[in-house]
């Protein structure tokens, strides 16, 4: 920007000054009441989130007693603590309809004031409506209770209960208290049922406004308070409410005090910018006479490069102008000389009789890295940056009056070598006086280089590894290298003027030379593998590469081949091969060939419309000998498995090794399904023979499944498939046998992967829950815990019985997840025993073998107990013998940090297992539960009644609590009883149920123990 200096322009200056100060204060001003009215919106969004949040809490603690009372069907019981139940919600009146064949709807009791008319049911259950009434309008709901026991004939509940809202002071005072408001009005078209407000002056008034524009009222300079209306949202239903609020915020106290910062602020900078605006004038005027003498001091000391730089002031720059117009003159009669000096490659370089050095051009500076002239000020200083002696005696003859010319140096510089010839000679005045001494030099590093390149190209020739054949263009040979005649055999003598087809093997036909011919001359090049022969008549292999070599007028002139002995890359690639396509350890085709012969033997099948057989062979139980034994052991047992799968076959057949313990088995050309049951009998009996390794005495059996072409499948995949299923069915069976695939097979593959995705979905929308069995002590005669298992409805209702989706959650990795969504509902549903200090002992949960080993089942376990604040001593883990005995001295850890959490610890299916008693005593148990086995059959199997008074007997010694499982006649709980075992659970007394129901079958049974 340039300007002159003038009334107009200051004027304007601080014109415009005066505006951007009344600007700031305007925006300023704006900013502070906009952020105020916004955090006083703010404030009221979040009180009356909290008036909503509590009224909807209290609407579900509600609908929890309803139901409550709608899940008790005795009318005693109603009697007694049904009322209780109701006094502490917010309800005002409920009543309890029995629902008779028909569908026929019966009152059986009302509680609190119900009014006249309340009877008449809603048209919609589990959903808050409003409903008109004498009292005016209540809030209402109905709850549709149906009956979970498995006599039909118990009729269903039906539940009303509902909320007085005209005057209802309670309730809104409630929502005041929690929310903090200065004031609340429950309001229901346009009209205001029942409020709720603070004495102090404003409030009134504010609400008001509030009801009369329905809009928000916001606090200004001297206000305190503010209010909106807003709608009450109901979780379960669509109330039509409307909440008024009013409250205050502490931006409305501090608003006047930010104003008065405001303007202050405002001021500071007015003044602060005026202040750095009489600066930069000053700036701006110093500047441009600095520049301006800057450029004159420049061109008085002759310096070439300066220009001069406009400033800010008009009349300075004209003067500059003037100046670098005359400058400018000077500067392009010198440019014409300097031009010619630095226009060619050669260095150059000059210096007077007092070795001072006046000139030294672009090419100088670029060999020997002088930045510039400054860099060296004599003669002298040059020779100690790059001493040589024969250098300096020719610069000194040349002072002398002497000439000397060709004088070669070498200079290394930044990695790089420069070859330079030098002709140094003297310069004279108009006397003849020696006044200097010229040094011009021609740069030949590039011949050097070439020179060197040949001498390097001709020692690589003789020294490569590679053989190489020079011939002339009719292909005769002129030279060849020392690796030729190692490779051939051939000496250089012996080949000179022959043709290379000397060498012939006789491998390739004359179409692969005439191809090789027709590249070579038509792209002038031509590479690839071609077997030759050497001079004792041996075949070899080598890679050749030819090049057409032409002059400059593209005239064919030579042929070079270049070529390298490649037998052992031959024989590595062989290795390769084998290695690709075969198992390393025990050297049977892998996946891959064995992939590829089996397209091979059913495209032959296909085609001689013939049968074959595909085995899936997988060894039972051999991750126990390789973790026990060690993967030494394992593997030299694999190895014997190979040989033996080999031994039992056919030759025209092929075994493979897929993966770990699974080989698979293709049997081609059979004439019948006895062919292939008499080889895979052979194949389970040979495998379930005894292995001697290291001393040890080893015992594995194979489960083998059988598909055949083309009956169970038409191609690779599916006959893989089905094999793996029918050996999965073989395993089944017992392991150690053989199973043909069958349709069934696949059916129930199919079965158990729906059920699995099946199993998927209700764990996303979480339908499993757990019912709850009693633990009842017979002796006490009354229930002392619980046990929860998983139930599972699927979309119809119909229950999905835990002996089937328990397996497939196991198989399909689903199990651990199953086992954290049952703990948490379980403590949820503890934690509501809780509150509603009903008595339930303590409650067992269920850990699948996945789930105990799971890394973060701790810590699940733990943060169950925290988020639902339960007692840990409520809560019992099972385990089974067999998880336990895994790995027993991890399974140890594990139990002791369950039970410094607080847990009790309990072995389910006692004696099904393989435990041994020396462990038992170091488990931290606290109870044994007898597996219902030995229960079954106890007064008819003195051996089922013999181990059970023996556990028994062991436990009480041990000081182990102990129950029975599947308890179901009399006759067993006084044979359970005769030997101290009186904690039992099973049918006789209840069986598995929700946990809504548990306070009443808890009742019930104790009622039938005093019976």
């Amino acid at each position: 920007m340039i300007f002159r200096f003038t009334p107009v322009v200051l004027f304007l200056f601080f014109s415009a000054l005066f505006g951007v100060s009344i600007l700031l204060l305007q925006v300023s001003y704006k900013s502070a009441k906009e952020a105020l009215q916004f955090e006083q919106i703010e404030q009221l969004s979040r009180t009356h989130e909290i008036a909503q949040q509590y009224l909807n809490f209290r609407l579900k603690e509600a609908r929890q007693s309803l139901l409550t009372i709608a899940s008790v069907s005795n009318d005693e019981t109603i009697l007694t603590s049904s009322p209780n139940i109701l006094k502490n919600t917010i309800l005002d009146y409920a009543l309890w309809f029995e629902l008779e064949q028909g569908g026929v709807p019966v009152l059986k009791k009302t509680f609190g004031s119900p009014f006249e008319g309340a009877q008449t049911l809603l048209f919609k259950n589990e959903h808050w409506e409003i409903e008109q009434t004498p009292k005016g309008p209540a809030l209402v709901i109905q709850i549709h209770v149906f009956s979970e026991n498995e006599n039909e004939d118990q009729p269903s509940n039906l539940i009303k209960g509902g909320i007085y809202l005209k005057n209802n002071f309670s309730l809104v005072h409630g929502l005041r208290s929690a929310s903090h408001a200065y004031a609340h009005y429950i309001i229901l078209e346009n009209t205001v049922l029942v409020s709720s407000l603070s004495l102090e002056e404003g409030v009134e008034e504010t609400a008001r406004l509030v009801l009369e524009h329905k809009d928000p009222v916001f606090a200004e300079l001297g206000e305190f308070f503010s209010g909106d209306i807003l709608p009450l949202r109901l979780e379960d239903g669509q109330s039509g409410l409307y909440l008024v609020t009013v409250s205050t915020t502490q931006g409305s106290q501090n608003w006047q005090e930010s104003f008065k910062q405001t303007i202050l602020f405002g001021l500071f900078c007015s003044l602060i910018i005026c202040i750095c605006g009489t600066y930069f004038l000053h700036f701006w005027t110093h500047h441009s006479i600095r520049k301006l003498l800057d450029y004159a001091t420049g061109v008085r000391m002759g310096r070439q490069d300066i220009r001069y730089k406009p400033g800010t002031i008009y009349e300075f720059n004209s003067v500059g102008k003037v100046i670098e117009e005359m400058v400018g003159e000077l500067s392009e009669q010198s440019k014409y000389i300097t031009d010619l000096f630095e226009a060619g490659n050669s260095p150059i370089i000059s210096w007077d009789k007092d070795g001072t050095i006046r000139v030294v051009n672009n090419a100088m500076q670029r060999i020997f890295d002088l930045q510039s002239v400054d860099q060296i000020k004599s003669i002298d200083d040059f020779f100690k940056c790059y001493p040589h002696n024969d250098a300096r005696k020719a610069c000194e003859d040349a002072l002398a009056g002497k000439t000397t010319a060709a004088l070669e140096t070498v200079t290394k510089n930044n990695g790089r070598t420069y070859y330079i010839v030098w002709s140094v000679t003297p310069l004279r005045d108009t006397q003849e006086n020696v006044s200097g001494v010229i040094c011009m030099g021609q740069d030949v590093t590039e011949r050097r280089i070439a020179e060197g390149n040949l001498r390097l190209s001709s020692t690589v020739f003789d020294n490569t590894a590679e053989g190489i054949i020079i011939t002339d263009h009719n292909a005769e040979i002129i030279d060849v290298n020392t690796a030729f005649s190692e490779i051939t055999g051939f000496s250089r003598e012996e080949v000179i003027g022959q043709n290379p087809r000397l060498m012939k093997s006789g491998r390739h036909s004359p179409k692969f030379y005439d191809e090789m011919w027709r590249k070579l001359n038509t792209n002038g090049f031509w590479q690839g593998e071609i077997w030759d022969r050497r001079k004792n008549g041996e075949e070899f292999p080598k890679w050749l590469s030819i090049n057409a070599c032409r002059n400059e007028k593209g005239k064919l002139t030579h042929y070079v081949a270049v070529f390298s002995d490649i037998t052992d890359k031959k024989a590595d690639e062989e290795k390769l091969e084998q290695l690709a396509h075969f198992d390393h350890l025990t050297g049977l085709p892998n996946r891959i060939l064995f992939q590829d012969r089996l397209h091979t033997a059913l495209a032959r099948s296909r085609r001689e419309k013939a049968h074959l057989a595909v085995l899936f062979v997988d060894l039972d139980r051999f991750k126990q000998i390789n973790d026990t034994l060690g993967h030494r052991v394992g593997d030299l047992l694999l190895k014997e498995v190979s040989k033996r799968l080999l031994f039992s076959i056919r030759e025209i057949d092929t075994v493979a090794r897929l993966s770990g313990d699974e080989f698979t088995v293709i049997l081609t050309d059979i004439s019948s399904i006895e062919a292939v049951e008499l080889i895979a009998s052979r194949i389970v009996k040979s495998l379930g023979a005894p292995y001697f390794f290291e001393g040890h005495e080893l015992f594995v059996s194979a489960s083998v499944g059988i598909a055949i072409y083309p009956t169970d499948g038409e191609n690779s995949v599916d006959l893989l498939r089905h094999a793996d299923v029918a050996m999965y069915h073989a395993k089944e069976k017992g392991r150690n046998n053989y199973q043909f695939f069958n349709a069934a097979m696949n059916e129930k593959a199919q079965s158990q992967l729906s059920l699995a995705n099946k199993l998927r979905v209700a764990l996303n929308r979480k339908i499993i829950h757990p019912h709850y069995q009693l633990k009842v002590d017979t002796q006490l005669g009354k229930p002392v815990g619980l046990e929860a298992l998983a139930r599972w409805n699927d979309e119809r209702g119909k229950p999905i019985s835990p002996v089937h989706f328990i397996p497939v959650a196991e198989e399909h990795g689903l199990i651990a997840r199953l086992g954290k969504s049952v703990l948490n509902q379980v403590c949820i549903q503890i934690r509501m025993w809780q509150d509603m200090d009903v008595e339930f002992g303590s409650v067992a949960v269920n850990l699948s073998a996945q789930q105990f080993r799971d890394a973060n089942l701790l810590n699940d376990i733990k943060e169950a107990i925290e988020d639902n604040r339960i007692d840990p001593t409520s809560l019992e883990v099972e385990v089974t013998e067999n998880m336990v005995m895994d790995d027993v001295e991890d399974a140890i850890r594990i139990l002791n940090d369950i039970k410094e959490m607080g847990l009790k610890i309990a072995i389910d299916d006692f004696g099904t297992g393989y435990s041994s008693l020396s462990y038992l005593k170091r488990f931290p148990v606290d109870t044994l539960k007898i597996d219902r086995t030995f229960i079954r059959d106890l007064s008819i199997d003195n051996d089922d009644a013999a181990i059970v008074s023996a556990i028994v007997s062991m436990a009480q010694k041990l000081e182990i609590n102990v129950v029975a499982e599947g308890v179901e006649t009399q006759e067993q709980v006084e044979f359970l009883r005769s030997i101290n075992c009186n904690v039992v659970q099973g049918f006789l007394y209840a069986k598995p149920c929700a946990g809504g129901e548990v306070p009443l079958v808890w009742h019930r049974m104790i009622e039938e123990f005093e019976e």
